[in-house]
């Protein structure tokens, strides 16, 4: 048998027969952050980032209210059940959506059922979490949590792709280890991976190790130790060497996953008034036949400080690819290449 566990934890082994033998391999590295020396959330911005950095980080967030309807909630100890299925359709669709846009198979998708079912009773227990930023009724970013004690394990966690502009991730986190440190929280863990945003929150480092157990007495189990151990130790030089990155590339290529494409090419003009040539239909903010449009307006959102609900956007009858947006200072017409779709 084997087991894994990350290097910070204090692992107590219970005393074992003499022909049984354990082989450790350090696989993976970890990143999670200490809040045992903070009291609160400002605390650690000064000590993690630069003052440029922390400036970005709370305009970011500013940003985002100033342009939508945000609020937070954190979903720990008590959940509506209908509420609670909501969420988690709407998590699976996101986790879908952004996965398809990295180009990437996330496992966690497969497992979906399981976890539907599982997590409502552990929130309840206050064994997990689910934190939530809200634009008005509608979750665009949600953090399912582990919780153990005093240590949190940051399990699946994604955002809405059309609000890309904005780096909610950077907003939430901010948000949660605020939490964290005023609910007594000591260690964040963000598991293993080698993600640019785990590095930059993230204050601790850490190795995963495979502790495999085996029966020296018996040939099937020292040799299956031993086949699982030169296993793990290729897989981690193939890590280390980035070649895994290129057969992930390939497999994608060869199993034909396709990434999602933002429109990109596209231009705003400012113009005096509407053409007299044209019918205009009034387009609403939840129009899903118009949702390629969110990244593009959204962009202008946050470049211009507006707020979403000081905008009209109409659609040309005239010409397919024509919109205008207006709001109290200004007209826009915006054209839009869909070549890249």
């Amino acid at each position: 048998m084997y087991l894994t566990f990350q290097r910070y934890l204090k692992v107590f082994k219970k005393p074992l027969s003499n022909n049984i033998r354990v082989k450790t391999i350090v696989q993976h590295k970890g990143y999670y952050i200490d809040l045992n020396e903070y009291k609160n959330v400002e605390n650690y911005l000064n000590d993690q980032f630069g003052k440029t950095s922390r400036q970005a980080l709370r305009s970011g967030k500013k940003r985002l209210e100033t342009c939508f309807d945000i609020s937070y909630k954190m979903y720990f100890g008590t959940i509506d059940k209908i509420e609670y299925d909501n969420l988690f359709v709407r998590f699976y669709e996101m986790l879908k959506l952004r996965a398809i846009e990295k180009g990437i198979l996330n496992k966690n998708l497969q497992h979906w059922d399981i976890y539907t079912s599982k997590v409502y009773g552990m929130i309840l227990k206050k064994e997990a979490s689910l934190f939530v930023i809200y634009d008005g009724s509608k979750p665009i970013k949600i953090s399912l949590n582990m919780h153990i004690n005093d240590v949190v394990f940051l399990f699946i966690t994604t955002y809405d792709i059309d609000y890309s502009k904005f780096r909610i991730r950077h907003t939430n986190w901010m948000w949660l280890i605020d939490w964290f440190i005023k609910n007594n929280i000591k260690l964040v863990d963000f598991s293993k991976g080698n993600t640019t945003y785990k590095k930059r929150w993230a204050n601790k480092e850490y190795d995963f190790e495979y502790h495999l157990f085996y029966d020296t007495t018996k040939i099937a189990s020292k040799l299956k130790a031993t086949l699982l151990e030169k296993k793990l130790r290729l897989l981690q030089a193939l890590r280390n060497r980035n070649i895994n990155d290129h057969f992930y590339t390939a497999y994608k290529k060869i199993k034909g996953v396709k990434k999602y494409i933002h429109i990109s090419k596209h231009e705003f003009v400012e113009v005096k008034q509407f053409p007299k040539t044209s019918v205009l239909k009034i387009l609403i903010q939840q129009d899903n036949d118009y949702s390629f449009l969110r990244p593009i307006i959204y962009k202008y959102l946050f470049l211009t400080s507006t707020n979403i609900k000081e905008l009209q956007l109409f659609h040309s009858s005239k010409t397919k690819n024509t919109y205008y947006v207006k709001n109290e200072k200004v007209l826009l017409k915006l054209t839009v290449d869909y070549s890249n779709q």
